[in-house]
């Protein structure tokens, strides 16, 4: 423990103690004053009536003591804890600067700079090794040390400790000394071992580890309605968390909740349309500043639209080939299937942006093949399998030419035995996959022997001949499956490795030409990396190109994207595995924690001590003065009116006490102090949005403008009083419950006189596939109990854009969506349409950008919830936009006048 005063030179002062107790010492206090006894002056008049010549003694050292504790609360002392020690001689000091270790960095280097300052002031030479560097320790003076941990920062791979040990051992060896070991608190995959080697390196010494146990994303799945965020936690670490999903330009695309509850995983549900989920290319822990609590996904992450076309129908589902594709895909696509009927389509299919087709056993028409051809042009993949049609009449959309008929294998009129499938090729995209042992083939279509079939072929029979062929057209991929899809020709479509076949096709499809061409190769450069922290950046000068196969990110391959820009492949930091605490138990290690240490304030507790002494110097003057027998009963009948309870009030007909204060703030609050309201919509998630959102309006109102609104309140319609508020925000949530009836009628009657409900979609009035969003369709089923007014798109002219700002629209977290407003009377011919049809306030205004995400600002002013391509601009837009409706709100039109000032003007003749 030490001591640190703010102000040390008041302590000063106390040099002048021993002048004040001399002059205490020689003032003596105030005789006792004795009143004069009206009879019986002798007998009452007593004999010690002489007083004292000095101070006593204990009164002395009672003031003495209350000045000087006044003196050292004016210092201003803190208590502050010692750092760790790593006892005598040189002092080798071992980090953890892996991407485990990065969400408490500061705090980290911290400790490290503190026990590096103590050998400076020991003249202790000391060394610094970063577990995640190369092996090289040198001894150096503390000033070399800390320059060289400055330089340090997280690695974004887990930790590989052993291959440091014997640079450590040789150090020690040579040097002796101890060592301080700043963990990252986890077992990764060496921790007990090498904590197990230093205890018998170097007994007694000091492991340092901190508060914040690590947090990452370990997988994201890209389902049928949401993408599904895989989170895992340290034991003991966070309870609940959010995930935010960024697109490639750095956009913020969306928020995901998640609670671990009791366990140490969880899953996070981003529900976004498919259009948008397909542009999710980073996954952020928000808070968690690690390469861990980041996520890449890269082309094969996208949920692909794949359409299922032809096949003969059949009458039992199972004999019906589009049955085993749909089975195998539905998980993993978004399908599009051919409608009863139906004249063409391929041609609508391609419409709706399928990027996948499969053909079951199809022949084409020509007009139909030259769409095809279209769409592999444009990037396109086309998958084909074969079949009787197929087998008797061939057409020029295949990736090889054809023999007629094809084979049979097995049966009465074979000698050949149904054959099994060989094991891929290194540079076939499903190598990595392992053909099951069953898995045979007893009829094919084969392939003419050409220059090239080789590299064409994907998957072979055990004899050799092809199964499955394709060739670039285009930027497409066109790909034969030389079997039927469904299980009469072979049994690989009841198999695990028919899905996994086709989940490989997917994830391909896009990648073509180089990219393609590198991935067979196995070659994927560098594109980008993440640091520790998690940022993504250009590539580390050490990363080499990344092999093809399961690789686990280290210095030579750190996470990032490889390959191509146009189809690039993600590599990310923790895909697998758990959190496990350190264990150290039988090691002879000092554990300890290199959390900050607190400094505790002493200058309460001395100011408190010096108003007890001047108290008990009070009381003392009083006794001796012998005032507190003149005293004791007045303030004894003090106390009783201090100790005495307050009168009780009783309640009548329903008028709050003024006694109760939470009565008090729910009816008086509101009306002494004018504040912004929002509606509960029962959403953890989105009434937390609302009251960060209005309480940074309310800021920057009082900041901008004249009006100084209030902390935000959050109301229930059906039982709070509304008529304090003058404008209500609610976002539209399309999983609440609708209002009540009794809702209903006290919004009707507070939008009837005179306030304002400001309702927030927070779509951006976006429309997927010409169908309105949840939260239109809720909006509009509410909107029936209240009897809105006329809406329309609020005009350019319109006074709301024009009462504080002159603006464009009303941004929130986005800058696009359309707002309703009650609708203008219709223009007169030579006459503008005035900003506002009475004087009044419109008592309706849909928005839908979000706009309490993008009012919402933290301490420092900085958007919450960043949107649009450039979130500092989108922000300010959004404030202006929330000044502006509070304006219109309290004020009216009272600029629409301003539409006749150049008529004005001209009347004047300027």
């Amino acid at each position: 423990m030490s001591w640190v005063f703010a102000s040390p030179w008041i302590l000063l002062a106390l040099a002048g103690l021993p002048a004040l107790y001399v002059l205490l010492r020689v003032t003596p206090p105030p005789p006792r004053q004795v009143a004069f006894p009206p009879l019986r002056l002798i007998l009452d008049e007593r004999r010690d009536d002489a007083t004292p010549a000095r101070t006593p003694w204990w009164l002395l050292l009672l003031r003495m003591a209350l000045a000087a504790l006044i003196v050292l609360a004016m210092a201003g002392p803190s208590l502050v804890p010692s750092g760790a020690s790593a006892g005598r001689g040189p002092l080798l000091l071992l980090i953890d600067n892996f991407w485990t270790a990065a969400p408490d960095w500061a705090a980290r280097q911290a400790a490290a700079t503190k026990l590096l300052d103590d050998a400076a002031r020991e003249n202790r030479p000391a060394a610094v090794l970063g577990l995640a560097e190369k092996p090289f320790v040198t001894l150096e003076d503390p000033g070399a040390a800390l320059a060289r941990l400055r330089a340090l920062v997280p690695r974004p791979w887990l930790p590989a400790r052993a291959q440091t040990l014997f640079a450590i051992e040789a150090f020690l060896r040579e040097h002796g000394g101890e060592a301080a070991w700043l963990s990252d608190g986890q077992q990764d995959a060496d921790g007990r071992a090498f904590a197990g080697k230093l205890s018998a390196l170097t007994p007694g010494a000091a492991i340092l580890t901190g508060d914040r146990p690590p947090r990452a994303i370990t997988g994201a799945r890209n389902i049928s309605d949401a993408l599904e965020i895989d989170v895992l936690r340290a034991p003991n670490g966070a309870p609940e968390g959010l995930v935010r999903a960024f697109d490639a330009h750095g956009a913020a695309l969306g928020d995901a909740p998640f609670s671990f509850g009791t366990e140490d995983r969880a899953v996070a549900r981003l529900t976004l349309p498919l259009q948008l989920r397909n542009d999710v290319a980073r996954l952020a822990l928000v808070g968690e500043a690690s390469a861990g609590g980041v996520f890449l996904l890269d082309s094969g992450a996208r949920r692909r639209r794949v359409g299922l076309i032809g096949g003969a129908k059949a009458d039992q589902p199972l004999l019906s080939p589009l049955y085993y594709l749909r089975k195998a895909l539905s998980p993993y696509a978004d399908l599009r299937e051919e409608k009863p009927g139906e004249t063409d389509p391929i041609g609508r299919i391609i419409g709706e942006g399928a990027d996948v087709l499969v053909l079951a056993d199809m022949t084409l028409a020509p007009d139909a093949r030259e769409k095809l051809k279209k769409f592999l042009d444009a990037g396109g993949t086309v998958v084909r399998f074969a079949g009787p049609r197929l087998a008797s009449a061939p057409d020029d959309l295949l990736p090889v030419k054809l023999r007629r008929g094809g084979r049979t294998l097995g049966g009465a009129l074979s000698w050949d035995k149904p054959k099994t499938l060989a094991p891929f090729d290194e540079t076939s995209p499903f190598a990595g996959l392992a053909p099951p042992a069953d898995a045979n083939v007893n009829r094919q279509i084969l392939a003419e022997p050409e220059p090239g079939l080789p590299q064409k072929t994907w998957a072979r029979l055990a004899d050799g001949t092809p199964l499955v062929t394709a060739e670039p057209r285009g930027a497409g991929t066109l790909v034969l499956f030389h079997i039927a899809a469904e299980s009469s020709w072979s049994n690989l479509p009841l198999s695990g490795l028919f899905v996994d076949m086709l989940k490989k096709i997917l994830a391909r499809a896009g990648a073509v030409g180089p990219a393609a061409e590198a991935q067979a190769e196995g070659l994927l450069p560098v594109l980008k990396n993440l640091d520790g922290f998690g940022v993504l950046g250009p590539p580390s000068a050490e990363a080499r190109a990344l092999p093809k196969g399961d690789v686990t990110p280290d210095a030579e391959h750190p996470p990032g994207y490889y390959g191509s820009q146009e189809a690039p492949r993600a590599l990310n930091t923790f895909a697998d595995g758990a959190f496990k605490p350190l264990d150290i138990s039988g090691l002879n290690l000092r554990p300890q924690s290199f959390a900050a240490p607190r400094a505790v304030d002493l200058r309460g507790p001395l100011l408190l001590a010096a108003v007890l002494l001047a108290l008990a110097d009070a009381f003392a003057s009083f006794w001796i003065g012998g005032a507190w027998r003149r005293q004791a009963a007045p303030a004894a009948l003090a106390l009783l009116f201090i100790l005495a309870p307050p009168p009780v009030q009783a309640q009548q007909g329903g008028i709050p006490s003024r006694v109760g204060p939470s009565n008090s703030d729910k009816w008086f609050a509101p009306a002494l102090n004018t504040s912004l309201a929002y509606v509960v919509t029962g959403d953890a998630h989105a009434d937390r949005i609302s009251a960060q959102g209005l309480k940074s309006l309310s800021d920057t109102l009082s900041q901008r403008t004249s009006f100084n609104p209030g902390p935000p309140r959050a109301v229930d319609p059906a039982r709070d009083e509304l008529a304090f508020y003058p404008m209500i925000y609610w976002p539209v949530s399309a999983d609440a419950p609708q209002p009540s009836a009794q809702a209903a009628q006290k919004i009707a009657a507070y939008m009837k006189q005179g306030g304002l409900m400001l309702f927030d979609t927070r779509d951006a009035g976006q429309q997927y596939g010409g169908e309105s969003t949840p939260a239109q369709d809720w909006l509009k089923i509410f909107l029936q109990k209240l009897d809105p007014p006329p809406l329309a798109p609020a005009p350019k002219n319109h006074v709301i854009y024009r009462t504080f700002y002159l603006l464009d629209g009303l941004a929130g977290r986005s800058e696009n969506g359309p707002t309703y407003i009650e609708a203008l009377p219709p223009e007169t011919e030579g006459e503008k349409a005035p900003a506002r049809a009475g004087d009044g306030v419109s008592p309706l205004i849909i928005a839908s950008t979000d706009l309490a995400a993008g009012w919402a600002s933290d301490q420092w002013g900085e958007a919450l919830y960043p949107g649009g391509s450039d979130a500092i601009r989108t922000h300010e837009l959004a404030l202006r936009g929330g000044v502006n409706i509070v304006m219109y709100t309290l004020t009216g039109n009272y600029k629409a006048d301003q539409v006749h000032v150049p008529e004005l003007l001209e009347r004047l003749g300027q």
